[in-house]
């Protein structure tokens, strides 16, 4: 394995080159399409730049011609885009066919049973892009053609249940990097909540599109997505326990934005308001949405991370039961957002524990988690021989070596 110790991380060496190049954070910043906190993270080292897209970027930016004056690593070793995902093309073409290919319309029960069932795949099943993929462009087809086959109580039933499969497209098509067909199903499903006329349908969605524009690095317009909903449904004063529980993942949703815009007394209120809902609610999952004690800690200890507090995420992440959530995917990103606080601290052998950890409960997931594969190419940088038999496993495993 070729790894050398780089005396000038990439960080510093970005910070340089700006410092040369004459240029603030904040103009920098502006110039990549990024919050100033983005960057500042990349000069720290607290994150890595994950793509070597962005890579080619900064280096525009900063003057630098040469990516290994700027990165320290030869470009074979720099982080790369994987190849698109081997279930991403049959889904692009239901989601864009001209007409729904179906022998019958679907009864609103089958649809039901069908969504249902990718669902507790995509939430329980280790390999769940494996199982859940292939289930998708049929629900798709169907419930286009249900929608357009029934009317009155039964279209808005079958409306609800295309906001809820959305809901799932977008989910996979985010983790498999299709960042196109992520926009595309969050937008159809909240135009399904919209013409169901279901409130806590309608929020739902938004938190998907919101998770869209979050992944997307739009941070100050899902702050106003989830904020819009968040009015939606208080204005209705209902104590609904489904209404309780949107409300609450659209709070920790936001949480996570304004943590990432830096607004340390707005992230600490919303989930503080999260942590009111999750108590009220109990452990809950409402339209795929898990929402509870759990997952208002485990977004906490991120957010807290988010903020440059990585002994604060290491003291409320370490406190949380992670086996008390039953999804797999809130399980995995604890573990990863966890390990990656203890490589911040240069804890490096609780970081590689925690890495190998998250493999084990969701090891599709590590190979296309552009966080996780980003810190163990950190880790490779300085390895120990404490360290260096489990950090090349998981390097392999992951795809980085």
């Amino acid at each position: 394995m070729d790894q050398r110790t780089d005396p000038m991380p990439p960080g510093k060496r970005i910070k340089l080159y700006r410092q040369r190049a004459g240029l603030t954070q904040e103009v920098a910043a502006q110039l990549k399409g990024v919050t100033v906190s983005a960057w500042r993270k990349w000069e720290s080292g607290e994150r890595a730049v994950t793509s070597l897209g962005d890579w080619i970027e900064i280096a525009r930016i900063l003057r630098v011609r040469d990516l290994y004056k700027l990165t320290g690593m030869p470009v074979g070793a720099l982080p790369d885009d994987p190849a698109e995902h081997e279930s991403v093309r049959p889904i692009r073409a239901a989601l864009y066919a001209y007409r729904p290919i179906v022998d019958r319309p679907p009864s609103v029960d089958e649809l039901r049973a069908g969504v249902d069932l990718a669902w507790a795949t995509w939430t329980q099943s280790r390999q769940r892009y494996t199982h859940t993929a292939p289930m998708l462009p049929g629900l798709i087809h169907g419930t286009r053609a249900a929608v357009a086959s029934l009317e009155g109580n039964e279209r808005r039933d079958a409306l609800r249940i295309t906001a809820d499969l959305h809901l799932l497209v977008r989910a996979w098509a985010k983790r498999v990097g299709a960042s196109e067909l992520a926009i595309l199903a969050a937008d159809r499903g909240l135009t399904a909540a919209c013409d169901a006329d279901d409130p806590t349908y309608r929020a739902a969605s938004a938190w998907n599109q919101a998770q869209v524009l979050s992944n997307r690095g739009h941070a100050e317009e899902s702050v106003e997505t989830c904020r819009e909903a968040v009015a939606d449904l208080e204005q209705s004063g209902d104590d609904d326990p489904v209404l309780l529980s949107v409300l609450g993942g659209l709070h920790l949703l936001l949480g996570i934005q304004y943590a990432r815009l830096r607004d340390e007394r707005r992230t600490l209120a919303v989930l503080d308001r999260a942590d009111e809902l999750a108590r009220r609610t109990g452990e809950t999952q409402h339209h795929w949405l898990f929402f509870g004690p759990t997952n208002a800690a485990i977004h906490r200890a991120a957010a807290t991370l988010e903020l440059s507090k990585p002994g604060e995420a290491v003291r409320v992440g370490e406190r949380i039961d992670v086996d008390r959530s039953s999804s797999i995917e809130r399980r995995h990103a604890h573990l990863v957002h966890l390990a990656r606080a203890y490589a911040v601290r240069r804890e490096d052998v609780a970081a590689t524990t925690m890495l190998l950890r998250a493999d084990r409960v969701a090891p599709e997931d590590s190979r296309l988690n552009v966080l996780m594969r980003s810190t163990v190419r950190e880790l490779l940088t300085r390895e120990t021989p404490t360290t260096r038999q489990d950090l090349r496993v998981i390097a392999e495993r992951v795809g980085v070596v």
